[in-house]
């Protein structure tokens, strides 16, 4: 055997060794529900009247389960790294998140409270 057809044969193994771990459509549909459950319920909790706090912690939540939702399967860091049960990149990524959201509000309510 060549060292080109091993070259493709190895190639094919580790292929398919890749996809082994891609999520099913069961995963996939399972994800549009979720999203599409916690995007009614970020439009009907701003139809509630509520202002201020009430009005956009909830919603900065919402927010920060439906990212780590897509960052998680849609970008296949649920299955990246088998660290913390195939989680680490999507834990990386909600701390991130975590701590962007952090920023924000730290810097929103130094203008408007002038700290």
């Amino acid at each position: 055997m060549s060292t080109e057809s091993m070259a493709v044969g190895d190639h094919s193994t580790t292929h398919d060794d890749d996809h082994e771990h891609h999520p099913t459509a069961k995963t996939y549909w399972l994800t549009f529900l979720a999203l599409v459950i916690l995007t009614a319920l970020e439009v009907a909790w701003s139809y509630l009247g509520l202002s201020g706090v009430a009005l956009v912690l909830p919603l900065l939540i919402m927010m920060v389960i439906k990212f780590a939702i897509v960052a998680g399967v849609f970008m296949h860091l649920y299955t990246d790294l088998n660290i913390l049960n195939g989680h680490w990149f999507t834990v990386a990524f909600g701390i991130a998140i975590g701590l962007a959201v952090s920023v924000y509000v730290v810097v929103f309510a130094a203008f408007q409270f002038n700290i």
